[in-house]
């Protein structure tokens, strides 16, 4: 793509410009916000201390310089950002509007690493401006990420400090490969970002391999800006300086084309040997041969949970039936007629919605689906999940959604908090939004997350590799997102997970890379579980398809709080056709549990004679269950996988909503049933319930 790079002069942005040549784009045109009249300006959004010298970037690299003045100041503090007249994030709107015009640039490259502040103001300008935003260095490791600088011979001084231990008299000038060793020392002792991104010091790069000329320093003083005994703050004022051309005839290209952080990670997962691949599995991966005509269809029905005291509700067989006309926008559009409708009548609307499931009869729908579907969200939807099941014929999808507001103010002492993660920036983190949905919704200790699927995240493109590796790389993603939404967080706070694969074969390397993970993660925290507590399953489902062609995908939701004083049960329960299992897991406050219950069933053709009975039963254990859990814990949501080819699973689905709503009455969960291809272990049937105080 053709690039315009937002530059202050330091390493950080011109970092990223070289990371943006290494993935194949153009820099095209430099960048550049710069103060009226002054040599710093107090902003939340731009570094400007060294302004002075950004002229000579563009000779030192020979391309456009396009700079504005800017005229407005920090007025939109919060940590969304919509267009807000007088505000300095819209002097960058018309900076980059203006470069798109004369150079038609497709992207911007931003050298953020930790700022959720200045990449959510940068994304918005983008997405308002049809441009795609890189954002290489976000949530690098600020150690691993500053000596990959120095040794990618980019030469940068300190031009500020503000920080315990940075001293302006001896550190400003230093080069930053001379200040390396120091600043991780500071780190360990006083806990300063080692990149300097809580301000502690900024820099200008003097030369790096982009650039044509070398910058030189002919002159420049120290300005004292504080002189505080502890952390006095300074910084350099160029006086004079010049460019010089570099020896040699060839100038670098940056780094390597092609060379890439989280490429080199997946290519390390990579090098295990992948049995899976050579597995043959005759599994179905279309709903051709599946004769779902016993499913219901035109009789689906909106599903509630009762709302619970901390503000939740769940609506489930939200469909597109009303409409019968052929078409996945026509259905979609009927679907959130029907959603809107049925929020409206019971007092929501469509902003509190935090979680939807969305599943659709054909994933090459998917595209024409988020056309309709983002045109009903703001700037933060809410996460999403969306894989292909096997839906009947009429019906090409089915979606529910987790609602939430609260019900009254906090406690005293505490707060409220809601916020979503949506990073659009391609980057060496995790994968961008591949469609309108966050990547996680936090309320208050709660993290809802977005399914996650193995992609390259540098190129959005579904990694080569077998399925051990696809399994890795989706659930480290789960981890990442899950440590940028609460830094504590780890995947052993999963309290409810799901995993969709399509081949049955691979359900076995799927379990092992996920135990391994939590194994891991275990010894690193040196977390010690209770003989009687343990981690909630996880459950896996064999459905069509996957959202670009993967071959499994995670969600989970996690929440903030002591996993090894989690409580947990398993019971097991014989029935005329096999036994119904049951794992229960408690948070530590007991505010929040995960229920998993299966219908294991010997053999593929049992008699359907009694299938009333064993819907009774399945209904009794649930009830009892959640009997026992005490009246606080309220079921919001029972999502009920079963095998769609299996004759007595077809059959139970048919009743068992029925059968809850008797023996649970208002207390009854949202039903949502999806048909899936297979369930390991001899399931037909696995119904997980997520329950809320």
């Amino acid at each position: 793509m053709k690039v315009v790079a937002l530059i202050s002069g330091g390493k950080d942005s011109c970092y990223n410009m070289m990371q943006c040549v290494a993935a194949g784009h153009r820099i095209v045109a430099l960048a550049n916000l710069r103060p009226a009249d002054t040599d710093e300006l107090d902003s939340y959004m731009y570094q400007t201390v060294g302004h002075q010298a950004i002229d000579l970037y563009a000779e030192a690299m020979d391309l456009p310089l396009y700079r504005r003045t800017i005229q407005g100041s920090s007025l939109e503090t919060s940590k969304n950002y919509s267009k807000t007249e007088g505000d300095e994030v819209e002097d960058l709107y018309e900076l980059l509007l203006l470069v798109q015009k004369k150079e038609g640039v497709e992207a911007v490259s931003v050298g953020a690493i930790l700022s959720d502040y200045q990449r959510v103001r940068v994304e918005n300008v983008c997405l308002r401006l049809g441009l795609q935003p890189l954002a290489y260095l976000w949530h690098r490791d600020q150690e691993s990420l500053l000596s990959e600088m120095i040794s990618s011979d980019l030469r940068a001084i300190l031009i500020k400090v503000a920080a315990f231990g940075l001293d302006p008299k001896k550190h400003l000038g230093k080069p930053l490969a001379d200040m390396e060793s120091y600043l991780k020392q500071l780190s360990q002792q006083y806990g300063v970002h080692v990149c300097g991104e809580g301000g502690e010091y900024e820099t200008f790069t003097l030369d790096c391999p982009l650039f044509k000329k070398k910058i030189v320093i002919d002159a420049a003083e120290t300005v004292i800006h504080s002189a505080d005994a502890f952390a006095p703050v300074g910084y350099l004022h160029f006086n004079k300086m010049h460019t010089e051309s570099k020896d040699g005839d060839v100038v670098a290209r940056g780094l390597p084309y092609g060379s890439c952080p989280c490429q080199s990670a997946i290519d390390k997962m990579t090098e295990e040997v992948e049995y899976a691949d050579q597995t043959e599995d005759n599994q179905q991966e279309s709903t051709s041969n599946c004769d779902l005509s016993c499913h219901r269809g035109h009789d689906l029905l909106p599903s509630w949970s009762k709302r619970s005291s901390r503000g939740f509700q769940w609506i489930s067989g939200i469909s597109g039936l009303q409409n019968q006309e052929v078409g996945i926008q026509v259905q979609a559009q009927a679907a959130f007629t029907q959603l809107q409708c049925e929020l409206g009548s019971r007092g929501w609307k469509m902003e509190h919605i935090v979680l939807v499931h969305l599943y659709v009869r054909c994933m090459e729908d998917f595209a024409p689906l988020n056309i309709v579907y983002k045109t009903y969200f703001g700037m933060n939807p809410p996460a999403r999940v969306c894989v292909q099941a096997p839906l009947p014929a009429c019906q090409l999808l089915q979606m529910d959604c987790l609602l939430h507001d609260w019900t009254g103010p906090p406690d005293e002492g505490c707060f409220h908090q809601r916020d979503a993660l949506h990073v659009q920036s391609l980057s060496h983190w995790a994968p961008a939004n591949i469609g309108p949905y966050s990547q996680a919704v936090r309320v208050d200790h709660l993290v809802f997350c977005a399914g996650q699927i193995a992609l390259v995240p540098c190129t959005m493109d579904l990694v080569k590799a077998g399925i051990r590796a696809q399994a890795s790389l989706a659930f480290s993603y789960v981890k990442k997102v899950l440590e940028a939404v609460i830094g504590s967080l780890t995947i052993a706070h999963v309290i409810q997970a799901h995993c969709y694969a399509i081949r049955y074969g691979d359900i076995p390397i799927i379990k092992a890379v996920w135990e391994n993970m939590l194994k891991a993660t275990k010894e690193e925290k040196d977390l010690r579980w209770d003989r009687e507590s343990n981690p909630p399953p996880l459950l896996v489902m064999v459905v069509p398809a996957l959202p670009k062609g993967a071959a499994v995908e995670v969600h989970v939701t996690a929440i903030q709080d002591d996993p090894t004083d989690w409580t947990s049960c398993h019971v097991t329960s014989d029935v005329a056709y096999g036994s119904i299992e049951c794992h229960t897991t408690f948070s530590t406050d007991m505010s929040t549990a995960s229920f998993n219950m299966s219908l294991v069933v010997a053999g593929d053709d049992p008699e359907v004679a009694g299938v009333e009975g064993t819907t009774e039963a399945l209904a009794t254990v649930f009830t009892n269950a959640v009997k026992k859990m005490g009246a606080e814990l309220l079921p919001l949501c029972a999502r009920v996988f079963y095998k769609c080819t299996h004759p007595m699973a077809r059959q139970i689905i048919k009743g068992l909503e029925e059968s809850l709503r008797i023996s649970l009455g208002d207390s009854c969960p949202s039903v949502s049933l999806v048909p899936v291809l297979d369930l390991p272990d001899c399931q037909i049937l696995h119904l997980s319930c997520w329950l809320s105080s």
